[in-house]
């Protein structure tokens, strides 16, 4: 999840919804084929193979976690070099699961870092496809004296399964194919299924996003399904109803030919490191709001409705601190924490490198992730950042370079589209509760571009949880957790069937 952090700037297009045609349907079509209220008979003919695929799935639990574990194994790091090995490897033990599981035309397709794992099963003439989305790459481990048990040696403990990747997104990811062996193992679910695992979503998915603009066959479907996100608490599912944009950009500031010493030139030269330094905090008033000139000039005011069902469903200020072990928060005026990680716009530094020792380094650098909301492009928004640069950054003795690394534009869910009330009437079963409808702040390019490129909506039901430590160290995913998104994951299957 949350990937903005290579490739080049790819062009946006504007959503022509119905402009398009997926497997033979217009997406309005389409829409109406998904997720309806199925009728009194539908139901009763829909409880059996259900409950037939929901038997399959507690038989086969301890089956589960093995694969899990076994994924868990794979260090599938797509930003590194040195792991293009196990990403294959990995790649190769997924192709050979969907292939033992009843999936047809199983191919692992070569990409850029790592491959894309691909199957279908379409044997269900006139029945809408889905799309099952879900990546295998994960984020590095980092520093190894922060992990109490080794990163890639899986350990359950404490009815946790700790390692990297476990929760992003290795575990949401083996639910879904769970759920998918289930139904294959019990007669076929009531829809059509294409399956499609990533390798490098943690990069920015650039292999998927140029087949998507490709318009390979592979991709088109009537619906998408993700297992990516976040439950707001262990006992509350999350049906997340949009994904902010991102930009990715890197601020270079060059300087001396050479790295000098500081006693001999120190007050004497611009210095790289200071400049950019400066460059960075003038990014932001003192109260938090962001002080590029123009940045908010497309952002929407947020409805007071929305506002008020945020507050009343999502987590409070304490509560998401919580989760940081944080006491207190930071950030644009106005807001509570929840709205500012998921609604307002945001500019996080999340690198800092200028090395040099006992000298004026050189060069220093700087990386930003820049997240967006629906109506902000990518290409104005760097247009503002760089002129707000050009006229904060005037010494003479430094280069100033502002590099693009990645975007991806917001995403936002139809709440009309019937596959949301099928993913509604999912999770009652299990979770004794409908989902709360909740955005997300992080970004995963591949659902933005289907629906911008596509149409294609996508229901993003997932099954993290904030203290599963995504993206630092002690990552983790509960067993119980596990069995319960495979179960959920069965039921919305069969619900996407019901007609």
């Amino acid at each position: 999840m949350d990937a903005v952090r290579a490739g080049a700037l790819p062009p946006f297009k504007d959503a022509r919804p119905g402009a398009v045609r997926l497997h033979g349907r217009s997406p309005t079509a389409s829409a109406r084929a998904l997720g309806r209220a199925p009728t009194a008979s539908a139901r009763l003919l829909g409880k059996a193979p259900t409950a037939s695929a929901l038997r399959h799935a507690h038989a086969r639990r301890p089956d589960t976690l093995a694969l899990l574990l076994d994924l868990l194994r794979h260090p599938t790091v797509s930003a590194s070099p040195a792991h293009r090995r196990d990403l294959h490897g990995c790649a190769t033990r997924l192709a050979a699961y969907l292939r033992r599981i009843g999936l047809d035309a199983v191919a692992v397709r070569p990409g850029r870092v790592a491959p894309v794992v691909t199957g279908e099963w379409l044997r269900r003439p006139g029945a809408p496809v889905v799309l099952v989305y879900g990546h295998y790459d994960v984020q590095p481990a980092g520093s190894r004296s922060a992990w109490v048990t080794e990163p890639f040696r899986p350990t359950v403990r404490g009815g946790y399964v700790h390692a990297r990747g476990a929760s992003d997104d290795k575990g949401q990811l083996v639910a879904q194919l769970a759920a998918i062996e289930a139904w294959l193992a019990t007669g076929g679910p009531p829809v059509n299924l294409r399956v499609v695992l990533d390798g490098e979503e943690e990069i920015g998915s650039p292999t998927l996003r140029d087949t998507l603009r490709r318009g390979s066959a592979h991709l088109r479907a009537d619906l998408a399904v993700v297992s990516d996100t976040r439950m707001r608490d262990p006992y509350t599912p999350v049906l997340v109803t949009g994904l902010r944009g991102s930009l990715s950009v890197r601020l270079e500031v060059t300087g001396p030919a050479t790295d000098l010493h500081a006693g001999a030139y120190g007050g004497a030269v611009a210095e790289p490191a200071q400049v950019l330094s400066a460059a960075v905090a003038g990014l932001h008033r003192p109260d938090g709001r962001i002080a590029v000139d123009g940045f908010y000039d497309d952002v929407r005011p947020l409805n007071p409705a929305t506002r008020a069902r945020l507050t009343r469903d999502g987590p409070t200020d304490r509560g998401l601190l919580a989760a940081a072990q944080l006491p207190y928060g930071h950030g644009e005026p106005g807001y509570s924490a929840f709205e500012r990680a998921t609604v307002r716009p945001a500019v996080v530094v999340t690198a800092l490198h200028a090395a040099a020792r006992a000298a004026v380094p050189r060069a220093a650098t700087a990386e930003l992730s820049i997240r967006l909301v629906p109506d902000q492009r990518p290409v104005a928004v760097l247009r503002a950042l760089r002129a707000h640069l050009e006229r904060r950054i005037r010494h003479g003795g430094v280069r100033v370079r502002l590099i693009p690394l990645a975007a991806c534009p917001p995403y936002t869910l139809d709440l009309r589209d019937p596959g949301v009330a099928a993913a509604c009437r999912a999770t009652v079963p299990v979770f004794g509760r409908p989902p709360l409808l909740l955005p997300s702040g992080g970004s995963i390019p591949f659902v933005g571009d289907l629906a911008t490129i596509t149409g294609t909506q996508t229901l993003l039901l997932g099954f993290g949880l904030p203290g599963d430590r995504i993206h630092a160290p002690n990552e983790r995913f509960a067993v119980a957790r596990l069995h319960r998104a495979t179960d959920t994951c069965v039921r919305l299957y069969g619900e996407l069937g019901a007609r």
